[in-house]
This record gives structure tokens, sequence and C-alpha cells, in this order.
């Protein structure tokens, strides 16, 4: 008996700790990245977003776990020739999300739709990263007369089969226990984690100095986002083969730029599958990772000006 109280005890002494260090780690997340632009109410929650440079509209859109300062590398140059739209996807960051059954693909594309709707942007190009090209692609499936095209960055273009080693652990089908993991755990968790998590995503590139504030990766220590994130890959997952089912229907100029060495979506099937199977042009990037918009800015901004002005012309690609 005596064991099991001071057990007791003990374990909650250790959760309040915790929970102590993920609200510190939280509240300095905020203090160091707070809130930078607009905000706008749409089917499912509130989106955050940001805006510079004039011309024709662009909207940036980030994959899993991420947020709209991960485009921070690219936004300088490309906004001094479009209008540069920039947004925290629904419950990422500092946008809200109001349940898990605005998670899915189509819900988050249809949230998307209606934020471009609220702004009066005029055919928007969309350029999605990663998991945010899932959700592109499920707008230019469903909603190809809002959109001027789709300039997708390492996009997951296919059905999800195997969930990558580092995201397996945010595989928590439970709401109840999303929800204590990110108020009580996500700190140590991601104190943990995230160096090996970084890593893998940039591989076989190294990590970018400071890519804790200027990529905006300070922000996964938001409980909040720890939610998302775990709710994000399971709906994803659960909802892509609907669209990946529909690709034939895919309808809009549709561009593809993959990192060759991406250790996070294979680019053959992501990259070299999808476009023989929809006929997007595809380029690829030789020694390259997941990141290209953080690692190789100039390289994307060079592409997405390619889709842009519309032409076949070939560009010779290099490092940056």
């Amino acid at each position: 008996m005596k064991f099991v109280v001071i057990t007791t005890l003990l374990l909650l002494v250790l959760l309040t700790l915790s929970f102590i260090l993920t609200q510190l780690l939280a509240f300095n997340a905020r203090r160091k990245l707070p809130a930078e632009g607009r905000f706008t109410e749409v089917n499912g929650g509130i989106i955050h977003w940001t805006e510079q440079g004039e011309g024709e509209t662009i909207i940036l859109i980030h994959g899993l776990g991420g947020n709209h300062h991960n485009f921070n590398y690219m936004i300088s140059e490309l906004s001094q020739k479009f209008h540069v739209v920039s947004i925290d996807r629904l419950g990422s960051a500092w946008s809200t999300r109001e349940d898990f059954s605005y998670a899915t693909l189509d819900a988050q594309a249809d949230a998307i739709v209606d934020f471009i709707n609220k702004q009066n942007f005029k055919r928007p190009l969309l350029i999605g990263h990663s998991l945010g090209g899932a959700f592109s692609l499920s707008i230019g499936i469903r909603h190809a007369d809002k959109i001027r095209g789709l300039a997708l960055i390492c996009p997951a273009s296919m059905a999800i089969e195997n969930t990558p080693d580092i995201f397996r652990d945010l595989e928590i089908h439970s709401s109840g226990g999303r929800l204590f993991l990110a108020n009580f755990l996500s700190g140590p968790f991601g104190l943990l984690k995230q160096n090996r998590f970084l890593t893998e995503i940039f591989k076989p590139e190294p990590i970018t100095p400071a890519f804790d504030i200027k990529g905006g990766a300070i922000l996964s220590r938001l409980p909040s986002q720890f939610q998302t994130t775990c709710e994000d890959l399971i709906a994803a997952k659960a909802s892509q083969n609907d669209v990946v089912s529909k690709l034939t229907q895919l309808n809009v100029p549709t561009h593809v730029i993959f990192a060759e060495d991406d250790v996070i979506l294979d680019a053959k099937r992501h990259g070299v599958a999808f476009s023989e199977a929809t006929g997007a042009r595809l380029v690829m990037i030789p020694k390259t990772g997941h990141m290209l918009p953080v690692t190789q800015p100039k390289l994307c901004n060079k592409f997405i000006e390619d889709v842009m002005s519309a032409t076949d012309a070939r560009f010779e690609f290099g490092n940056n």
C-alpha cells in the first residue's frame, strides 16, 4: 500500500513538472513569435495569414506540423514580383480549428477556398509544400474555377501507405489521449524529439541555422500545435485515398518540384508516379531533401516564376 501511494505521488509530481515545462515552453514560443498577421473567420475555424508585395496573388500552404514561417526564406524575393499570401492552416500556429471533423483534406481545402472567397482573391496560384500539396490537390480537383493552378513542392500527392518513422508517435487515435499529451507531455516530448525530427526532414542537407525562429519551428511547442499535428496526420491517412481516386478530375495546370533524396515522401511515388498519372510537369532536384522551401528558396522561387509565366521554358536548376 505504501509503495502504491509513493508511486502515485511521484507520478503526480512528474506530471505536474511536465505540465509546467510544457506551458513555459509554449509561453516562450508565443513571446518569441507572436501573431503578426491578420485573421479571417472561415468554415471550420479562423485562419491567420500574412501578405507581402503586389501583383498577382500566390498562396503558400505549409505541410504537417508546419506554419507560415516555413516560407520565410522565399518570401522576401518572391514578394518583389507577386502578392504573396502565407497562411497558417486550420489549427496550426495562430489559426484555430473548431474540432477534428475539420481536419480532413477536403474540409481544410474548403476552408482555404472560403478564405480565398472572403478575401476576394482572383484565381491565385496555390503553392503547397508536403501535406500542403494534398490540400492544394483537393482544391484543384473540386474548385478548379477558384485558382490559377498548382505549384507543388515535395507534395504528398499519392496515398500515404507507410507513416514516416518520425511521425509514428503522433498517430494517437484517442481524442482524450491527444488532449492529455498535448497539455502535459508535449513539452518534454518536443525537447527530446526535435533534433532528430529536424535532422530527418532536412536530410541529406544540414538543418538550416536559425530555423527555430525564422522557420517557425519553435511554434511546434504549442500544445495546440501538437494536437493539430496528430489530428492532421490521422485525418490525412484516412482521407487521402478519396482525393487520390479523383486525380483524373484534376483539371488545372499542375507543376511539381521534388527533392530527389527526400526521406519523408518518396520522390518516385509522390513525384514521378504522380506526374505520370496526371501529366503534371515535374522537376527533380538532386542531392536535396524534403525542406526545399528552406534549403533551396531560390530554386523554389524560380520554379514558381516559371509556373506564373505559363511558359514551357526549361530552367537550369542548381544549388543556390
